[in-house]
């Protein structure tokens, strides 16, 4: 049932006589039922066109005063209207207050005889009154028609009536199966706030899918998060980070867990806090040092689905595709929302803007992100992550463009013998207190990615060797490898001075 605010603002749009209203929408009942209320509140036939069963009269039939001849159903007599020109030539007889749905019109709207046929219709209907409604999931409108249309946006599914969604589906569970549900309370809450503006048949699907068990649990949550993402229709462009390491797992930083713990209510419940959220930070440093794990740590601690910004699969060789992509991967991290937004290496999406080969895309997406960071309303924590400050556009560090800028750092001993203690427990590596404190000495200059591939590395030759892996490989991997620190020494220390002074250390 179409909400009284929805259909009062769709009858003052109509009211504007406009000639070809827009509706891009999946919702095609929602749609069908506001143009219900708007024929019993306006008295106008309301027709449909679909290419499925032509032309149709759907509410408010009234005799026509140019009656080409129905059918008991409302259908044409005259000529076959499935065919979109005769249907075309068929609205011109109708009465001039007729409102004329066009169902899934968008294949037509590349062909020039029949964008030619609608202008005409369209510029007979401004003087007449009769509208158009172009109704489908994907409308390009041509050139030729934007002077005389405007768009119209179906109301999205808001918490209510999920929530009478949820219930009306499982009191239907319960009346075929005689059982109730299960689960966490503060899971199906999140579970019911994630359904929030997707189609109410995609809603509806969600909820039987989680209810088929009888249980509400986190895999629930998993499953819905994977399914809306996929029907928003950019799931390559936003990649939904599952299997997520908790904050023990992040060793040290401990400047940067004391910070992301004073925000999570704020932005959790800015309401209660009476603060305002936080908006996100970017996260500089080494290679390997624990950017992305603290990343991910974070959508963890907070309990919110991460995504992940694919700039890869962003870049299209067709001029003004690649900002296209960009604005809908982040319209869907706004419908995520509450989220967490992670741009991992963001440097390297945003770095090729000087205009040669790539016709500035670089450039253009910048911009399109730094108007969303700086107009976003929704609940996204973003979370940027760089290795080269040379390539990071300087637009993008101006203060307040972040809430925090932070470095991280290569690990001291102290983090070192934290990194070892996590990898070595979790690859079952044999030690004992002198050997860990010989590998954290050893260590020096490696980061927690190179310790995690030197403790790998040490059950491959253990297991070649036929033997139990313990520290005296991995002392073997490290003595064998030589860090980033080494290798690369020059531009490592290049960071560390640019960070000092312009960044909060994350340790």
């Amino acid at each position: 049932m179409p909400t009284p605010a929805q259909t009062q603002t769709l009858l003052d749009l109509l009211a504007t006589r406009t000639p070809v209203l827009v509706i891009e929408t999946h919702e095609e009942p929602r749609v069908l039922a506001l143009f219900a209320e708007v024929a019993k509140r306006t008295d106008r036939e309301v027709w449909s066109w679909s290419v499925s069963r032509g032309l149709r009269v759907a509410h408010g039939l009234k005799l026509s005063l140019l009656d080409f001849g129905k059918k008991e159903d409302g259908s044409s007599n005259a000529n076959d209207t499935k065919e979109l020109p005769q249907a075309l030539a068929q609205i011109e007889r109708l009465d001039a207050a007729a409102i004329v749905l066009l169902l899934d019109v968008h294949p037509y709207l590349s062909n020039p005889v029949i964008t030619r046929a609608m202008k005409e219709l369209a510029l007979k209907c401004e003087k007449e009154g009769r509208q158009l409604v172009l109704v489908g999931h994907d409308l390009d409108l041509p050139n030729e028609l934007s002077p005389f249309s405007s768009r119209f946006e179906v109301e999205p599914m808001t918490l209510e009536r999920v929530q009478k969604v949820f219930t009306a589906e499982m009191g239907r569970l319960r009346g075929q199966s005689g059982r109730d549900v299960s689960g966490c309370r503060d899971t199906l809450q999140s579970l019911l706030r994630h359904m929030v503006g997707l189609p109410e048949a995609s809603v509806r699907h969600m909820v039987r899918l989680a209810l088929s068990d009888g249980q509400i649990t986190a895999a629930d949550l998993a499953t819905v998060l994977s399914a809306k993402n996929e029907s928003l229709g950019v799931a390559e462009l936003l990649v939904f980070e599952q299997r997520l390491p908790s904050m023990n797992d992040v060793a040290g930083m401990v400047a940067l867990k004391k910070w992301l713990a004073a925000r999570r209510v704020p932005f959790l419940q800015p309401d209660t806090s009476g603060l305002p959220p936080p908006r996100g930070m970017l996260l500089l440093g080494v290679q390997g040092a624990g950017k992305s794990l603290a990343a991910k740590a974070i959508a963890s601690s907070w309990q919110l689905p991460l995504f992940r910004m694919d700039f890869g699969a962003l870049f299209d060789k067709f001029q003004g595709e690649s900002e296209r992509k960009l604005r809908e991967a982040l319209r869907v991290a706004d419908a995520m929302q509450p989220c967490v937004l992670w741009m991992d290496e963001i440097e390297k999406g945003l770095a090729s803007g000087s205009g040669d080969g790539d016709t500035g895309a670089g450039k253009r997406m910048l911009g399109t992100l730094l108007t969303w960071m700086a107009e976003r309303r929704s609940s996204v924590f973003m979370v940027a992550t760089a290795n080269d400050i040379e390539s990071l556009p300087p637009e993008l560090m101006r203060k307040g463009r972040f809430d925090e800028i932070f470095f991280v750092d290569l690990p001291d001993r102290t983090v070192r013998e934290a990194i070892f203690r996590i990898h070595l427990g979790r690859h079952k590596v044999g030690f004992n207190e002198v050997a860990l404190q010989a590998l954290v000495e050893r260590s020096e200059g490696y980061s927690g990615a190179e310790i995690e591939a030197a403790v790998v590395a040490s059950r491959y030759e253990a297991h070649a060797a036929n033997t139990q892996a313990d520290a005296t490989h991995v002392g073997a991997e490290l003595r064998r490898t030589k860090p980033l620190s080494v290798t690369r020494s020059e531009a490592v220390q290049a960071l560390r001075a640019w960070a000092a002074g312009r960044t909060v250390s994350a340790d």
